[in-house]
């Protein structure tokens, strides 16, 4: 059967938004390792002919264990006292950190130390998330002449989002605009942004449709301000910590924009 890994990211191209805190990686990764996901293991430099692993066990003073498959002797003694840099995919997001002081036991598994540059990342700008369930985060949508549409929210990328809403709340044409949107929790919210309407189809009720949108010329603010909401949403998930998600938002707290 073949497995599929993905390479690293650069890390100086890495955003600390996708980085851990230390204190947290084990929680994170021994939620992962419960589902055994595959695992790429790549020298620091050179990319090429990277080993493939399950990740097996994880334990706080003991590290990371995986099982490489189809590994050669030399493979496995090169690996020993080295380090290597692991990239594993899951439902939830790609995981990519150093494994130092590599270590190869009597049956043939390697093992790393636990690691302290834990990044979780978004693989593409397209990749969207569910929101989380929360009754008090709604998006807004400008209808003109002061008039507003609230919308229930699909999932969010990047770049644009997915909503549910009445068949008959307003206009739905694909290519269509909708301006002066923002996302609102409580007293905070975001600042205002324009959707282009992509695509639209009959929701799981006939009464209902999902309407696809991106992002329509953009400010700076307004990209910054999605790609917080998305990494916000990451890494509290990863962490299981839903409840208290939106404390890293960076919305302007009380303002109408």
């Amino acid at each position: 059967m073949s497995l599929q890994i993905f390479p690293p990211e650069v890390q100086k191209k890495l955003s600390q938004s996708f980085s851990v805190e230390a204190r947290h990686a084990f929680r994170i990764l021994e939620r992962e390792f419960q589902k055994h996901p595959v695992a790429g293991i790549y020298g620091l430099e050179n990319w090429s002919n990277p080993t493939i692993a399950l990740a097996i066990h994880i334990d706080p003073n003991q590290g990371l264990l995986f099982k490489p498959q189809d590994p050669s002797l030399t493979e496995l003694a090169n690996m020993i006292d080295s380090h290597k840099i692991f990239v594993i995919c899951t439902d939830t997001g790609k995981y990519q950190f150093t494994g130092k002081n590599i270590k190869i036991d009597s049956t043939g598994l390697i093992l790393c130390e636990m690691p302290t540059d834990l990044y979780v990342i978004q693989r593409r700008e397209s990749f969207r998330i569910a929101p989380p369930v929360d009754e008090s985060f709604k998006l807004i949508i400008g209808l003109g002449a002061g008039q507003e549409l609230l919308s229930n929210l699909i999932d969010v990328s990047r770049q644009g989002l997915q909503l549910d809403m009445r068949a008959e709340a307003t206009d739905v044409s694909a290519g269509g605009y909708w301006h002066t949107c923002y996302f609102e929790r409580l007293s905070s919210r975001s600042a205002n942004f324009n959707l282009q309407i992509k695509h639209f189809y009959q929701g799981n009720d006939i009464s209902r449709i999902r309407v696809g949108c991106e992002l329509y010329e953009p400010t700076k603010q307004t990209l910054k301000e999605f790609e917080n909401i998305v990494d916000t949403i990451v890494r509290a998930r990863a962490m299981s910590n839903m409840k208290k998600w939106y404390l890293d938002l960076s919305w302007w707290m009380g303002q109408n924009l």
